[in-house]
């Protein structure tokens, strides 16, 4: 649910803060860089660490740069929404890189095209149903907000104005200076509340995962402490139960 941010952010930059598509496109670069070095940061961390830690712990600091989402206010917060969205890139890139290692790895050999498929498709359900709950919820905050519209705007205008913060904008621009300034303030205004609460529920949803991942996960053991044991001799006496590599020592004859 926590890719739901994606759709208030991208409308953020450029109808709130009223940036063209290109300059919104590269105040996204710090987040896709973000999620760059979480994907790359997962590796060595899960040697050293249970994954379970290491997906708990991301996912805690998503949740952070979701937090910090909710502070975001009309003006003057285009650098704490750029803040937070590389915080909630760097926490989720760990999250979906460990979770196709696991479930890849958990899968016999034969079966690993399978299980990476099922990962996928996994992944991008939870980014649509985040995207479409969230976008749901923020569409009703957003119109119910609006009822707050000044009577003098025209029924067709207010129409237009409550279906999306784009209309609005349009709105604004066709209406005398003033007037259309009343309508941005109004609908911008109910546009970034229903950004926070977004952002709540996904903070909460992520906090909700990660305590599950940290109990669910807890018994998955670190790769270097993985290793060392596929690397043990096998005898006869420890073989029993194990299902890859099984080949007890030789005995030596008498």
């Amino acid at each position: 649910m926590a890719i739901g941010y994606f759709l208030f952010v991208a409308q953020y930059l450029q109808l709130v803060v009223g940036l063209s598509p290109l300059v919104a496109g590269l105040r996204s670069v710090p987040s896709a860089i973000g999620f760059i070095v979480g994907s790359n940061l997962a590796p060595p961390l899960v040697r050293r660490y249970r994954p379970a830690t290491v997906m708990g712990g991301f996912l805690a600091l998503a949740a952070v740069g979701l937090v910090m989402l909710t502070q975001a206010g009309v003006a003057n917060s285009l650098g704490l929404v750029i803040a937070a969205s590389v915080v909630i890139a760097v926490g989720l890139a760990p999250v979906l890189t460990l979770t196709t290692d696991l479930i890849v790895g958990s899968a016999p050999p034969e079966r690993a095209g399978a299980a990476s498929g099922i990962s996928e498709t996994a992944v991008e359900l939870g980014g649509a149903l985040g995207l479409s709950v969230l976008g749901s919820l923020g569409l009703a905050i957003y119109r119910g907000d609006l009822a707050r519209l000044p009577a003098a705007v025209p029924p067709d205008a207010a129409a237009a104005a409550r279906d999306t913060l784009g209309g609005a904008v349009k709105v604004a621009a066709m209406l005398p200076n003033s007037l259309g300034m009343a309508v941005l303030d109004v609908s911008r205004g109910a546009f970034v509340q229903a950004m926070q609460v977004a952002a709540s529920i996904s903070a909460i949803a992520a906090l909700a995962v990660a305590a599950f991942a940290f109990a669910a996960l807890r018994h998955v053991p670190t790769r270097a402490a993985e290793s060392a044991e596929q690397a043990k001799p096998i005898t006869d006496t420890d073989c029993f139960g194990r299902t890859r590599g099984c080949v007890p020592e030789a005995v030596p004859e008498t």
